[in-house]
């Protein structure tokens, strides 16, 4: 993880304004969101899907709720960060042995969640970021 210095640190947006603009830049709503806060993402290498963006945020005002058109939610970014998942080839020998998870938690775990992240994966990263940022406080 690189964290990235960025303009929208502790600024303040409506939610489903951010969801929108950041939606038309290829980023989507991390699967980790909670009603009170979350990250937006951004795949940086494609289909290969190792190398992210990651722009976290809390709620400040009521509630997130993704599958809502409208929101009165107001968010705050935290400090943006790259990220690099390598996952693993082939099957989690520890997934199939509970009758339960194996339902539910069916996919391989990252084989090292926090990977080196080279230089130009970085700069990726931060030029995404100063997209973002332009996108977002030119309203």
């Amino acid at each position: 993880m690189i964290p990235l210095d960025s303009k929208l640190e502790n600024q303040e947006f409506k939610f489903v304004d951010v969801r929108s603009v950041l939606g038309e830049l290829g980023f989507t709503l991390g699967g980790g969101w909670e009603y009170d806060g979350g990250c937006f993402d951004r795949v940086l290498d494609g289909e290969k899907r190792e190398m992210w963006l990651r722009l976290p945020f809390t709620a400040t005002f009521g509630h997130i709720d993704a599958e809502q058109e409208d929101s009165d939610a107001v968010i705050r970014f935290g400090k943006p960060y790259a990220l690099r998942h390598v996952y693993q080839d082939g099957i989690d020998e520890g997934a199939g042995m509970r009758l339960t998870a194996g339902l539910i938690d069916q996919f391989a775990a990252p084989e090292d969640p926090d990977a080196r992240i080279g230089p130009e994966w970085a700069e990726r990263a931060a030029e995404m970021l100063r997209v973002a940022e332009s996108a977002l406080l030119r309203n």
